[in-house]
């Protein structure tokens, strides 16, 4: 009997000591991130149908597997929008800044245009028109700039983020091989803490990119990537990395592992600060890059048109004030042929923010849209006199292609780093009207003619001396020719010019045009520059440069804001998920404080028990020697 109550508390005293150890445990990572609870699960032992004391059936860790799935996705979507709300931020902040945007630069170009429309003899308010023009070229540029280190940041923290995924897969297929190793050979006792490492090391993948895990029979976890490309299969650990695509931007995101060729998963991979990142460069900053490269060139042409309508104080029509942006052009890396493409803005309108592929079959060239797919119609042959005109672009091609040689054309990608200020010389601005008119000394009537506008600044006649003669008070001649009819405040075309004369002439009256010398303060041309602040020269007309500025600052303002929203909303879900899982899995000191005196009287108690035994065990034996 007393042998069989030894036995009892000696197996209470090992039963309640591994008790007491993993309270202890507890205790000890009560501040391990990860850590999850365990607790000691007893049975009865018996031996036959003897009660034979106590044993330890296992150490089960206190989780919800369920939970842990929930928060691995939740970890994959916060980390996405808090790298698509950092990065969104930024943007605005470029954007919209005071001393980075482009609003006050452009209403003080278009300020000093207008003063100099006051006083356009005035070499100061020359001066001060082509400082407001350098500064609103250097703002583009600056903002082409931060739009181009936004990028280049976007391909490094890509890079960083495979490379991160790829340790921490490896160091997953590791424990997986330890954690199978350890099932299989104690059955029925699980190896908690690498359980805790690994689950750590899942959520931090988690964090990078968008996952699925499953678990297998012996213990493993499998990690696949989006569309079920797998990252990690038991103890074997795939690569992730980052290649060139076609045109040589970092843009592919590819697999390896298993002996198989490299797959591509850009297209399937979401969430985490991959996904935040990819969404923010197609989503953000790839639209406002060509947005502003829109802006910049449309605002090039537009002042450019009308420049080379004024005339100079040299007497000479006006040349261009900006250089006009030009399309991007890409070959791709298989190309076979030397075939080099120039790429010229035709309509920037019509270009607006799209990408092309221009592509050769060996017996015509043909363009589709990137974004949506759809074929662009070309005209022309390509060569200079007769360049492929389509998407708003006109292509000049040198060199041969090959079939099958493909260019990637981004229209307007890079279009606001390349406006720079065409001349220097403040006497070069073109502020007067090239015709200045007057009106007959001996006229009767009470018309009026109004400053003449230019059609078409190439015309050879343009600037030849004219005469308009009223042969009646509805009929009109022009240097002596043709029969007219007169409309008070219609247009009259002639010489690549447009002119208007308003009011009731007498038969006799006369008008005269001829040739300004550009020095006289004329500033017919400079009240035109200025009114090109009120053009609408984006979307189909419907917007100014103003407008398109305002419009496409809102936008990312827009998707900032929307981002910080999201991005409250889903720490505040993780944080939830978080607390359950702690309350679940997290170790409560108070209650492990019960437990450690619960066990130790538990402990103590079965002592007195192995200690009640030894003395019957001594009565027993002492009896027996009598």
């Amino acid at each position: 009997m007393s042998s069989d109550l030894l036995g009892i508390g000696s197996s209470a005293l090992m039963a309640y000591r591994a008790a007491l150890n993993v309270t202890g445990q507890n205790v000890a990572n009560a501040n391990t991130a990860g850590y999850t609870r365990q607790r000691i699960e007893l049975q009865s032992s018996t031996l036959g149908t003897t009660a034979a004391g106590v044993s330890v059936r296992s150490i089960a860790r206190l989780g919800d597997q369920l939970v842990t799935q929930r928060l691995i996705a939740q970890d994959s979507g916060h980390s996405r929008i808090a790298t698509l709300s950092s990065q969104a931020a930024q943007t605005d902040g470029w954007l919209s800044g005071s001393t980075t945007g482009l609003s006050q630069p452009l209403e003080n170009f278009f300020d000093a245009i207008n003063s100099l429309a006051a006083s356009a003899s005035s070499t100061a308010s020359r001066q001060v028109v082509l400082q407001g023009a350098q500064t609103l070229a250097s703002r583009f540029n600056d903002l082409q700039a931060s739009f181009n280190t936004s990028d280049r940041d976007v391909d490094a923290r890509l890079v960083d983020a495979t490379s991160t995924i790829n340790v921490l897969a490896k160091q997953v297929a590791t424990l997986n091989q330890r954690i199978s190793e350890a099932t299989t050979t104690t059955p029925g006792r699980t190896p908690n803490e690498l359980l805790d490492q690994r689950d750590q090391l899942v959520r931090k993948i988690a964090e990078q990119v968008g996952i699925e895990t499953s678990t297998a029979d012996d213990g493993s976890v499998n990690i696949s990537l989006g569309s079920g490309q797998p990252l990690v299969l038991g103890n074997q650990a795939s690569t992730l990395s980052v290649a060139n695509d076609e045109f040589g931007r970092p843009r592919e995101l590819m697999l390896s592992g298993g002996g198989g060729a490299p797959v591509s998963v850009s297209n399937q991979v979401s969430g985490g600060v991959i996904g935040g990142l990819l969404d923010y460069r197609r989503e953000v900053l790839d639209p406002a890059m060509a947005r502003l490269g829109s802006m910049a060139a449309a605002f090039a042409s537009a002042i450019n048109a009308q420049h080379a309508e004024g005339m100079d104080q040299f007497g000479q029509m006006g040349g261009d004030l900006f250089t006009m942006p030009t399309g991007t052009v890409s070959a791709a890396s298989a190309n076979t042929g030397t075939a080099k493409i120039a790429a010229a803005l035709s309509d920037v309108d019509t270009a607006g923010a799209q990408d092309y592929v221009l592509g050769y079959d060996g017996a015509r060239w043909n363009m589709s849209s990137v974004s949506s797919g759809a074929s662009i119609a070309l005209s022309g042959s390509g060569t200079a006199d007769d360049p492929l005109v389509g998407g708003g672009l006109s292509l000049t091609l040198s060199g041969s292609a090959n079939a099958g040689d493909r260019f990637l054309v981004q229209a307007t990608h890079s279009a606001a780093g390349q406006l720079k200020l065409a001349i220097s010389d403040p006497a070069r601005l073109a502020a007067s009207s090239p015709v200045r008119t007057s009106v007959g000394a001996t006229n009767t009537g009470v018309a009026t003619i109004g400053t003449p506008e230019v059609l078409d600044a190439g015309n050879a006649s343009l600037l030849s001396d004219a005469t308009i003669a009223f042969t009646s008070a509805d009929r009109f001649t022009i240097n002596g020719g043709g029969d007219y009819a007169y409309t008070s405040g219609g247009a009259i075309e002639f010489n690549g010019l447009r002119v208007r004369i308003s009011g009731t002439p007498a038969s006799g009256d006369t008008f005269s045009l001829s040739r300004s010398d550009g020095s006289s303060g004329d500033n017919g041309n400079a009240v035109a520059l200025a009114a090109i602040a009120d053009l609408g020269m984006l979307d189909g007309g419907r917007l100014n440069l103003a407008g398109a500025n305002s419009a496409l600052v809102s936008k990312v303002g827009s998707q900032a804001a929307q981002a910080s929203v999201q991005l409250d909303a889903q720490t505040t879900l993780r944080s939830q998920l978080q607390s359950e899982r702690d309350s679940l899995s997290g170790v409560n000191l108070d209650e492990e404080a019960a437990d450690l005196m619960r066990y130790q009287q538990a402990y103590q108690a079965a002592a007195q028990v192995v200690s009640m035994a030894n003395t019957l065990f001594d009565s027993l034996l002492a009896a027996v020697r009598r």
